[in-house]
């Protein structure tokens, strides 16, 4: 797998993409019958969370059931080949995340769905960056600190992460990159257990959007945050990128696409309900409580270009470090 490059077919220009979604006209009276949204995780997980914040909302504004279906396995592949197969008639979304259209076309040789061809981006819902945290004994108090630490005593600092390929894990060797450091990779099954470890110090550092309840028991620090602009909900945290890494940036987003095919109408018409929804203060507070980020609602053609350009992105990063599959 080391040097694998993302195939071609995944890198297509803007204008493919959007013409997926300017198939047969939609019905007049959409929705007639109840909308699924299949989550590509397991229930009670943030991305399940999330499906069930807009799943209810989303039935609200549109006057129909909007019912959740858990179709978990194989790195969120499962779900994505399922809805891609579904008909494209706008009654079958898939909340989608970065390692569903962005991160397994580099990792996977033969992907049994096109994230671009497939699909038609309907809009982001949300955005999670991670906390880069460390362990308390670890005397770096800024980002700046923790990279001249690492560069005076390569190779020591271990750095946790949720498994081989996963977004944390491409989090913390885009910051090798772009500090040029070199860390430890320790991958974990669970994330409560490298929390622990972290809290331990049996690793000294982590990408993590799930590290708050140990920062809060004094076992960790957060030096900083992955998103390109400061937190709402955590404003005096700073960025990473303006901390010593200008331009990083890693975040987990999660966003609803339909199969290709589903017609333009239907998926402005989704878009304009969940941009209403998705900017309601409510709704906002609750994404941020249940998965630690913050409501997007862009475009299709944002939404497009999005991953379009973090295929590239992540595709680059596994390629240098010759990130492998994870094991199934």
């Amino acid at each position: 797998m080391k040097g694998r490059t993302p195939p071609a077919s995944h890198l297509f220009p803007l204008s493919l993409c959007l013409a997926l979604v300017a198939a047969g006209p939609a019905r007049a009276d959409y929705p007639d019958k109840p909308v699924r949204i299949v989550c590509a995780h397991a229930p009670g997980g943030a991305a399940d969370q999330l499906s069930r914040i807009v799943a209810e909302k989303l039935g609200q504004a549109l006057g129909q059931t909007v019912i959740v279906e858990n179709r978990p396995g194989a790195s969120t592949m499962l779900a994505a080949e399922h809805v891609a197969r579904s008909p494209g008639d706008g009654y079958t979304l898939l909340m989608a995340t970065v390692t569903t259209l962005s991160i397994n076309p580099s990792l996977y040789g033969h992907l049994r769905y096109d994230p671009v061809r497939d699909f038609a981006p309907v809009t982001v819902v949300a955005s999670t960056p991670f906390f880069l945290a460390v362990n308390a004994s670890v005397p770096a108090r800024t980002v700046r600190e923790l990279i001249d630490l690492a560069k005076g005593h390569p190779r020591t600092l271990n750095v946790g992460s949720s498994g081989n390929g996963t977004s944390s894990h491409l989090a913390a060797e885009l910051f090798n990159d772009m500090a040029g450091v070199q860390t430890v990779h320790v991958p974990y099954k669970a994330t409560a257990t490298r929390n622990n470890e972290l809290a331990a110090g049996v690793i000294q550092m982590t990408f993590g959007n799930d590290v708050m309840p140990i920062v809060n028991g004094g076992k960790a620090r957060v030096l900083g945050v992955t998103s390109a602009t400061r937190l709402g909900g955590y404003p005096a945290i700073p960025t990473v990128a303006e901390s010593g890494v200008p331009g990083f940036e890693a975040s987990v987003w999660y966003g609803l696409v339909a199969p290709r095919g589903t017609p333009e109408a239907a998926v402005r018409t989704l878009h304009a309900a969940l941009a209403r929804i998705l900017a309601q203060p409510d709704v906002k507070t609750q994404i941020m409580t249940a998965v630690g980020g913050e409501a997007v609602a862009n475009t299709p053609e944002e939404f497009a270009t999005l991953i379009a350009a973090d295929t590239k992105k992540w595709g680059k990063v596994i390629e240098r470090a010759g990130v492998k599959a994870p094991a199934e």
